[in-house]
């Protein structure tokens, strides 16, 4: 179905600089320009953005505050790898079409590579795409029955250890219902589309992205029959950190972190209102990527 023209392009790009970006940079904006598209950048990524341009005319780039940036504009770009993408989709407005492009090695939810995306984004600014809708996770930690933190995750929250050679100890509870209690290094919660990263690296199940739930994978259990938990996301998860007391991280996407403490409560939800359009690669299906990049380990 064809959408509404996009004339406003943001562009992120993955926070460690890459080589690539002196070449894909100037050559992405001139072919933006020429569509009369107007290119916004985060006004963190400034001085960095204007070294990739070197002597080059730059009249034609505007750098807008992180709100307006990740709020008012109508397309954005992701440019690096998975870990960009995610950091854009924690902050970007539910509204906002997301066209990920995969510069790093692997890619798993990045739809587009580096050679192909150019040829897509003509009929992308035209409307002519289709999205899938992710939703995002809301996390918030309770102490003492009062939330002091409270953030989203689109891949998965993680409860891990800080000592060496020390177990932490957790309940998990779904709804009302007690699922275990864990003791080892910590827990994983991952959304369907986060259970190729971590949490199957530590043993648990990959889901498909159209599932609605989420997988609770305990990392290093010291009990044989605590395995891993595919349980609905219509319920809220709690984590209770149970005594005695060990230094203890939360940790969304791998790029936000908590320190909690044992009494402390982390619950889990489905966001109401907070999701994720991602524009759909047409030439790409889940389970061809499956077989790329896992079960013959290609990478581009």
């Amino acid at each position: 179905m064809k959408q509404a023209s996009l004339n406003i392009v943001g562009i992120t790009l993955k926070p460690n600089s890459t080589p690539e970006f002196y070449n894909i940079l100037p050559n992405l904006c001139s072919w933006l320009l020429r569509r009369k598209r107007q290119i916004i950048f985060n006004i963190d990524d400034k001085d960095r953005v204007l070294k990739f341009f070197k002597s080059k005319n730059v009249d034609h780039l505007e750098f807008w505050d992180t709100k307006s940036f990740h709020k008012n504009v109508d397309l954005m770009l992701s440019l690096g790898g998975d870990g960009t993408l995610i950091g854009v989709c924690r902050r970007i407005n539910s509204k906002i079409p997301v066209l990920g492009i995969n510069l790093g090695r692997l890619g798993f939810i990045t739809e587009f590579n580096k050679n192909e995306y150019i040829d897509r984004l003509s009929a992308i600014l035209d409307g002519k795409y289709q999205v899938t809708t992710k939703p995002l996770f809301h996390i918030s930690v309770l102490k003492k029955n009062k939330t002091h933190f409270k953030d989203y995750f689109f891949n998965d929250a993680v409860l891990a250890k800080n000592d060496i050679a020390r177990m932490i100890y957790i309940r998990a509870e779904l709804g009302t219902e007690h699922v275990y209690n864990i003791s080892g290094d910590g827990i994983i919660i991952s959304t369907p589309l986060g259970s190729t990263a971590y949490s199957m690296a530590a043993g648990g199940p990959i889901v498909h992205p159209d599932v609605k739930g989420l997988v609770l994978t305990p990392i290093c259990p010291h009990s044989l029959i605590h395995r891993p938990f595919v349980v609905p996301d219509s319920a809220p998860i709690s984590i209770k950190i149970l005594p005695p007391h060990h230094s203890m991280t939360l940790t969304l996407d791998g790029q936000v972190g908590l320190n909690v403490d044992d009494q402390d409560v982390v619950m889990i939800n489905t966001a109401k209102v907070k999701k994720v359009l991602l524009i759909k690669n047409p030439d790409r299906s889940y389970f061809e990527t499956i077989r790329e990049k896992f079960i013959f380990a290609k990478r581009d």
